[in-house]
């Protein structure tokens, strides 16, 4: 309390209070959340699903924490870290389920191996023909070892014109059950409107904040 008497004396209260409301609206555990959303289309489809499901478009999204720790310092493994995940597979919805999940990240040498991103989910969905879907994997890879410099997590997604291979696949139940395909797009999901309107808010509020205090002193003087 005598901390905000004394800004709301300094002429620092509507600052004060957007920067209150900002770290409640956009806390830390929500800083570290990165969401890439895809598109593209089905390749091959097999077992029973055939032709039910057949070539199609697929899009999607996929939220992973981007401040997970690797399970053993400097092998880009990443367990657990995926948060959410949205498939629509030629109008068919699957999502994210409790389970299996998380990112590899490998970088080698330039010119002496793989360079490649996969990431592992558990998922839900309806059942086709008996068969119910339990995994999605999506992996892009390029041989020539130039993509990442590190096995950090991306908070960027990379370019797809940088790898020479990239798949997406959704496994059901039984044996041989799939749907496999590649991606066309995979971009950055940006901010909700909601949080960017509230930042240019602030940035107002503490610019009024700043104008009336010099008035104040100006007043004073």
């Amino acid at each position: 309390m005598p901390i905000l008497k004394h800004l709301f004396g300094r002429g620092f209260a509507l600052p004060a209070i957007a920067l209150s409301l900002f770290l409640m609206v956009a806390g830390p555990s929500e800083a570290s959340l990165v969401t890439f959303s895809f598109s593209g289309s089905i390749g091959e489809v097999g077992g029973v699903l055939f032709p039910t499901v057949g070539s199609g478009p697929m899009s999607g999204n996929i939220t992973f924490d981007s401040g997970t720790a690797p399970v053993v310092p400097g092998t880009g493994i990443y367990l657990n870290s995926i948060t959410g995940l949205n498939l629509n597979i030629s109008g068919r919805v699957f999502s994210y389920a409790s389970g299996a999940n998380g990112v590899l990240v490998l970088n080698s040498p330039p010119l002496g191996g793989v360079d490649s991103l996969t990431t592992f989910s558990t998922v839900t969905g309806g059942a086709i023909n008996g068969v119910s879907p339990f995994s999605f994997q999506l992996s892009l890879s390029d041989p020539s070892g130039n993509v990442f410099g590190s096995v950090n997590l991306p908070t960027a997604p990379p370019s797809l014109s940088s790898f020479a291979r990239n798949q997406w696949r959704l496994d059901f139940g039984g044996t041989g059950n799939y749907v496999v395909g590649s991606l066309a797009h995979l971009t950055a999901v940006p901010l909700p409107a909601a949080v960017l309107l509230f930042g240019a808010g602030l940035i107002s509020l503490v610019g009024l904040g700043a104008g009336g205090l010099r008035n104040l002193r100006g007043t004073q003087a």
